[in-house]
């Protein structure tokens, strides 16, 4: 068997991010993702107890989405990287993240590898 190709794709552009959920546009075409990888970079953190939590969310139609168990990151609570992987189902994946605490900042970016069926 040999190695099969992976594509990759930054989901969440590096930026600083205020409160609130910050989602992905698709980042598989249909029928295009059977395992995936997400990566989350934080290069900054400010704020009071500012946090990060970020993870994978498929769907069968690009419109009605629903998490993926298991691929949520260890929340990050300061600048470093975390990595999950997780097996999806449907056609098409995308990444949410939610950045809390009181008025926080924090700078990320969030890139996933997804290896076809």
């Amino acid at each position: 068997m040999g190695l099969r190709n992976v594509t990759a794709d930054v989901a969440l552009a590096s930026a600083a991010r205020a409160a609130g959920t910050h989602v992905s546009g698709p980042v598989a075409a249909a029928g295009a993702a059977a395992d995936v990888l997400l990566t989350v970079h934080c290069t900054a953190v400010s704020g009071t107890t500012p946090t990060l939590d970020a993870s994978l969310e498929e769907s069968a139609d690009g419109n009605s989405w629903t998490a993926i168990p298991g691929s949520s990151i260890t929340q990050l609570t300061a600048a470093g990287s975390r990595t999950v992987y997780a097996a999806v189902t449907k056609n098409y994946v995308r990444v949410t993240s939610t950045v809390a605490g009181t008025t926080p900042s924090v700078t990320y970016r969030a890139a996933v590898w997804i290896r076809p069926e």
